[in-house]
């Protein structure tokens, strides 16, 4: 929701000054990690029991990792839609501005399966494992 709002302010805002890339993608490395850690961490007590059972059944840890970080470039993803169609509909196919766009969801996956990683790693989640 907050990478919708961040889009649609730059739209407004757009209007008033000339677009400032450097100022944008800056916003965009810190709102998108830091929405996307958050989304992680919203449904974090039905994950452990998921987690453990991952690896009670043979998944191995960066098995489970890597589903984080694709889950979370898919939420960064779909939250940067708007600003994907809009550079796809006004520049060419491959320009720097969807390349920072795939740069802000890619740390947003990183992001998203930081806590993870965390909760994993941690003792506390080992014990549970072993009892």
């Amino acid at each position: 929701m907050a990478i919708l709002a961040l889009g649609s302010l730059e739209s407004v805002f757009e209007q008033l000054q000339p677009f400032n890339q450097s100022v944008w993608f800056a916003t965009l490395l810190v709102l998108v990690p830091l929405t996307c850690a958050l989304a992680a961490l919203s449904n974090s007590s039905r994950t452990q029991r998921e987690e453990l059972a991952l690896f009670a059944y043979g998944g191995a840890g960066w098995q489970i990792q890597l589903r984080y970080v694709v889950r979370g470039f898919v939420v960064a993803v779909v939250g940067l839609l708007p600003l994907w169609f809009r550079f796809i509909a006004t520049e060419n196919v491959v320009s720097f501005n969807l390349v920072l766009l795939l740069i802000s969801a890619t740390v947003g996956g990183l992001a998203y399966a930081a806590p993870a990683l965390k909760r994993t790693r941690s003792l506390a989640f080992v014990e549970q494992y072993k009892g």
